[in-house]
């Protein structure tokens, strides 16, 4: 059924919080005890850890709470000015609203706490938050932004081999696979999860583990291998005493039973699972287990039963606020209702099926508006393409002042030269008259060719406004309009799409963001190089590892065409470059090579010393370049974008960045290409002295 899941990935992130209520008691003794604390402690900054404790607390019960002592902590570690617990306030604040489910603010108060931990160096710090703030992307839909911070996180995770991290970033990002369908490679991830926590011996994240792992194969039409991995993460369930993680386990298990038409056994665990909520007190599991045995009862025709279990599984749900849950179970009344051959009563149930799940699509669809608009909040730019089309219109006002200055100095030049002319033809011969004009004429002429060559760096300037517009105008109107096209579409339409329809709009919606996002990127790298803005800042960089952690940025897009990616470079080498440059140039040549490479591919990236320089090589065997194409691939009057072997899209900026940044490190860059054989561009760098 549709509902089981849903159902099965709102239990995921359940399991992610832990369940709490049973602790209650113990924790209102604590907060009284901590309350006292704070009351005999004198400084500030202890005071902050206090109301972090009790505000903790306080967040699994009493949010508002929660709130008023984080507000409190963060005044008086203000007032300390003490940067480290700044930001380890900014950093609960944000996962206050994380809990809370106002992901906008949970990623504005993450950036606020990651921006002191960047200035203070605590890498470990920001590995957890580039993961808090992926998980928040991914639950605003935002799977492009979300993948971009979980990698971040990797990143991190790896360069101290924070083993613990990079199982949790594996994990999330297999959340992400698991919940746009993609079930191969969501339990790729969480089998990679699985593999560190087994070396950790952590038998929470082993269990975690082995359910989403059993998720990912069940939903993937591999039923019996998802049970034996439910039934392993249930015995590691009662090692540790969670029942709430058993209950799921069961559920599912039950969930697997009803695709197999396996009725019996499916009621047999789904009856565990009810047991288990009513002994925890939790409501919307027994809610949920009540629903699947509705659901089963039907399935066996006992009538009168699924009505029973439906009746009581709406009542929890009603308590718990659950309107899927609710809609889900006035459906399954309908049919028994049917099956026992009351029409009056299966209609009218149907009627208020249809009703709720008219009003529940409205609020989804408001729902999808409000996350689309909160989206457009957090990525607002610095820049802006007014910002940009502000700068062009500058540069044009700057060239006509300098017009109408030139013209200025040619007429006073003349004046001057003809008057002093008249006091030549006064005061000397004829001879020294002439001999002075010829002078002044020369200086005009020379003055001529200095505004001759000014005006022609100006024209080339305008031209190259032009051309950016042009670029601007063409690669960023197609994406603008499949974004508003199909946005508008889901909005007005809504309810004549399937799930199916909608997944495949919203698709095409990240493609043009992503498309979007991308140019913007190297509009606003180029602009900045053209107005010399950005400045040249040579340091000592090992080559290898700088085109290690390019590699890992984009292992994701070689992942998704299983190209594998080489890195030979000598781990020896050190060049003189500016970073960002260098990190500019490596990842446009290896996205381009991914782009133009066909499915299982293969990419190697190599150095060879010349001199005092070293030469790089990104070399693939992908599509090729033709003569024709090598000669305007580097020229900025000849911008153009080709499709690669996905239909993948770019702006044909890449390639002139690249030209422009090797160009400023005193270095060459060309490609040597043969049609439908492979391309290898290289440029050479500088090599450091000591």
């Amino acid at each position: 059924m549709h509902h089981q899941k849903i159902i099965k990935n709102s239990f995921i992130i359940l399991l992610y919080f832990g369940f709490t209520s049973i602790l209650l008691g113990q924790e209102d003794a604590e907060i009284v005890r901590l309350k006292k604390e704070i009351q005999q402690e004198l400084v500030d900054t202890s005071k902050v850890t206090i109301h972090l404790k009790i505000a903790n607390l306080y967040l699994k019960s009493n949010t508002d709470s929660a709130f008023v002592n984080l507000n409190k902590a963060l005044k008086l570690s203000q007032k300390a000015n003490v940067k480290p617990k700044i930001a380890s306030v900014l950093y609960e604040v944000g996962y206050y609203y994380d809990k809370i489910g106002n992901y906008k603010d949970a990623i504005d108060y993450y950036n606020k706490s990651l921006l002191i931990y960047e200035k203070l160096n605590n890498r470990n710090q920001m590995a957890i938050i580039y993961n808090y703030i992926g998980r928040n992307y991914s639950k605003l839909y935002a799977e492009d932004r979300a993948i971009e911070y979980y990698l971040k996180s990797l990143t991190l995770n790896k360069e101290f081999s924070n083993q613990d991290g990079i199982a949790s970033n594996y994990s999330s990002i297999g959340n992400l696979y698991y919940n746009e369908e993609n079930y191969e490679l969501a339990e790729k991830y969480f089998r990679d999860a699985l593999l560190i926590y087994e070396t950790l011996n952590d038998k929470r994240g082993i269990s975690k583990s082995y359910t989403n792992i059993a998720n990912a194969l069940a939903d993937n039409g591999k039923i019996s291998e998802g049970l034996d991995y439910y039934k392993k993460s249930i015995t590691i369930g009662e090692e540790l005493g969670d029942h709430f993680g058993i209950a799921i386990n069961y559920n599912n298990i039950g969930d697997c039973y009803i695709n197999l038409n396996q009725y019996n056994e499916a009621l047999e665990y789904l009856q565990k699972t009810l047991k288990i909520g009513k002994d925890i007190d939790e409501k919307d599991l027994q809610s949920l287990a009540l629903l699947n045995i509705s659901d089963v009862q039907n399935r066996q025709r006992n009538y009168q039963s699924a009505i029973y279990a439906a009746r009581e599984s709406y009542a929890l749900a009603e308590i718990t606020g659950n309107l899927v849950y609710k809609l889900e179970n006035l459906l399954q009344a309908s049919i028994a209702y049917e099956g026992l051959g009351n029409d009056a009563l299966a209609l009218e149930r149907l009627k208020q099926y249809t009703a709720a799940n008219d009003s529940l699509l409205k609020m989804d669809r408001a729902k999808k508006i409000k996350l689309f608009n909160t989206l457009n909040l957090l990525e607002k730019s610095h820049y802006t393409i007014e910002d940009l089309s502000k700068t062009s219109e500058e540069a044009q006002s700057n060239y006509e002042r300098e017009k109408k200055y030139t013209n200025f100095l040619i007429i006073a030049v003349v004046i001057f030269a003809f008057l002093l002319i008249l006091l030549i033809q006064q005061n000397s011969s004829k001879k020294k008259a002439y001999s002075l004009l010829e002078f002044k004429n020369y200086e005009v002429n020379k003055m001529k060719d200095e505004i001759h060559k000014q005006s022609k760096k100006l024209e080339q300037l305008n031209s190259t406004k032009d051309k950016f517009f042009s670029i601007i105008a063409h690669d960023l109107k197609n994406p603008f309009s499949s974004i508003s096209g199909f946005t508008e579409l889901m909005i007005e339409n809504n309810e004549v799409y399937d799930e199916k329809q909608r997944l495949r709009f919203l698709k095409v919606i990240k493609g043009s963001a992503a498309k979007v996002s991308s140019l913007l990127d190297n509009l606003l790298i180029w602009a900045s190089s053209q107005s010399g803005k950005l400045k040249f800042n040579p340091k000592n960089i090992n080559l290898a590892k700088q085109v290690a952690d390019v590699i890992s940025f984009l292992e994701i897009q070689a992942i998704n065409k299983d190209i594998t990616i080489s890195n030979t470079v000598d781990k020896t080498i050190f060049v003189k470059a500016d970073g960002n440059m260098l990190d500019t140039i490596l990842r446009n040549l290896i996205s381009n090579a991914i782009k133009f490479t066909q499915p299982k591919g293969e990419i190697q990236i190599y150095s060879t010393l010349k001199g005092e320089s070293v030469e790089i090589s990104v070399n693939d065997n992908g599509v090729g370049i033709s003569e024709a194409e090598i000669e305007a691939i580097f020229s900025v009057k000849e911008v153009c974008s080709t499709l690669g072997t996905s239909n993948e899209q770019g702006s044909g900026l890449g390639l002139i960045l690249c030209k422009d940044f090797v160009e400023s490190h005193g270095g060459k860059i060309w490609v040597e290409s043969v049609v439908n054989e492979g391309s290898e561009f290289k440029f050479t760098l500088p090599i450091w002295k000591d």
